[in-house]
């Protein structure tokens, strides 16, 4: 596998760990339990500030060197352009509704456990859509030229939760996923 598509399958093991959480907190709220909601703040920001900002830029300019080829699964990309897109707006939507229950507005707390697990299937979708078909066809049919562009066009960010130089900001994260 192309070390671009490596780096992108280890995003998505990375972010399976946080939707993963998630979950967690989805079923103990679920429960009745009383959940630390600066966890599920962070799990936004994270998403917001990583997967949806760098990750999905990464496999954009990919996609756009794929539908160049005459092979192209042209209305898979398309779909995963599409929700690279709606993701990034669902994340926006259920940062604004946690920031609500968290500021004790009268927001339902159903509401917010509905729009938790929408948006869970919506990313568990992605992923399996993306692992399951698209990674294996970019591996075989980009040529060493294509990834040459790719890599031109492309900054090195590292994922700001799973790096050596961890951000502060994700430390409730980082302290469930390791505790």
């Amino acid at each position: 596998m192309h070390p671009q598509l490596q780096e992108l399958h280890q995003d998505h093991l990375n972010l399976e760990k946080v939707l993963r959480l998630l979950e967690k907190k989805l079923t103990d709220v679920r429960g009745g339990e009383h959940i630390d909601l600066s966890v599920l703040s962070e799990i936004v920001d994270y998403v917001q500030s990583y997967p949806d900002l760098v990750h999905h830029k990464h496999e954009n300019v990919i996609f756009m060197v794929y539908l160049e080829h005459p092979s192209c699964k042209n209305d898979l990309v398309q779909r995963l352009l599409e929700e690279h897109t709606l993701l990034r707006n669902k994340t926006q939507e259920l940062r604004k509704d946690i920031e609500q229950w968290c500021l004790d507005s009268p927001m339902l707390r159903e509401r917010v456990v509905d729009k938790i697990s929408d948006y869970l299937n919506l990313q568990w979708d992605h992923l399996n859509l993306e692992e399951g078909s698209i990674f294996t066809l970019l591996n075989e049919e980009l040529t060493a030229n294509d990834w040459e562009r790719i890599e031109a066009s492309l900054s090195h960010t590292a994922d700001p939760l799973f790096c050596n130089l961890m951000r502060k900001r994700f430390e409730h994260i980082s302290d469930q996923l390791c505790g």
